[in-house]
């Protein structure tokens, strides 16, 4: 296998310190968010082929934060890397983009900031929004560096960048996770191979969402309920835990699974087609955002 280097060095302007893992995280989304550049590349210079990306510490400052990284495109094969090599030689001159790690900076950060507003762009509330012009403007910036460097307007370059990227939800993530360490200050920013103009300012590291998954925003809470009515719709004798469910009609008029507790005997039950009870229930959102119960777990039957 050949490949190409491109260092890329980074200044997160902390002034306190931070956290170990946290920089480790921030890297590992980094080398991920990385991972998905080539297919932004091989969109830019369609006769090209990156078989993979590896991402390489050369130091680690941690005053402020430093990376000093090197980043290898890997080719499958001789003819392949002279072929991507003449043929970007001769669209943009070999060094803009293989030599010049200017470039890939404008890349990087309008990839992170491209993440950024990707995410804020779902949602409605006006603080979000706001949040969203803030880092476009900065993104506009650079994507000029971008699309200049290239020999393209900026509105091709915004629309190849993001047709490119084909897990946005990933490209979210990990762009909140690499501008994460810089929140921690409220007067950071971060400036990529000691350029001025190859920044992501302040205002946009402050507006950069904290990435929260699906599921994480389904998240889980749990209530008790002292005395419930519960309509018995499904039971099973030979488990406690498996084939149960039941409907409570002052929750939620949908079937809901049933488990029992160990002390509750399953006879107690039979022919019984409602029972009040003492449960716990566990508490999720359905696909409107509604809240809904997910599971009930059987403590008492009252008499």
């Amino acid at each position: 296998m050949l490949s190409q280097e491109v260092s890329q060095k980074i200044y997160y302007s902390n002034k306190e310190y931070v956290p170990i893992g946290e920089i480790a995280h921030s890297l590992i989304a980094l080398e991920a968010l990385l991972k998905q550049a080539p297919d932004v590349l091989e969109k830019l210079f369609p006769d090209i082929s990156i078989v993979d990306v590896d991402v390489f510490i050369n130091e680690l400052r941690s005053d402020s934060i430093w990376e000093d990284l090197v980043v290898k495109f890997i080719f499958g094969s001789q003819q392949r890397f002279d072929e991507c090599i003449e043929n970007t030689r001769q669209k943009i001159g070999m060094e803009k983009i293989m030599n010049n790690p200017k470039f890939l900076s404008a890349l990087i950060i309008a990839m992170i900031l491209g993440g950024g507003a990707y995410y804020l762009g779902k949602s409605n509330s006006t603080a979000d929004q706001k949040a969203k012009a803030t880092i476009e403007a900065n993104n506009n910036t650079i994507i000029q560096i971008g699309a200049g460097m290239v020999d393209m307007s900026a509105e091709e370059f915004t629309t190849l960048v993001i047709t490119a990227i084909k897990d946005k939800e990933k490209l979210s993530k990990n762009a909140a996770n690499i501008v994460k360490p810089a929140k921690r200050d409220s007067d950071t920013s971060i400036v990529f191979n000691e350029d001025p103009e190859l920044t992501i300012s302040n205002d946009s590291v402050r507006a950069m969402p904290e990435y929260k998954a699906i599921n994480d925003e389904q998240e889980e809470t749990i209530e008790d309920f002292q005395n419930i009515n519960l309509e018995i719709r499904a039971i099973d004798l030979d488990s406690s835990k498996r084939g149960w469910a039941v409907v409570a009609p002052s929750l939620h008029k949908r079937r809901v699974k049933l488990q029992l507790d160990p002390g509750v005997k399953p006879s107690e039950l039979l022919n019984k087609s409602s029972v009040n009870a003492r449960v716990t229930v566990i508490w999720g959102v359905d696909s409107k955002n509604q809240k809904i119960p997910k599971l009930i777990f059987l403590r008492e039957i009252l008499n």
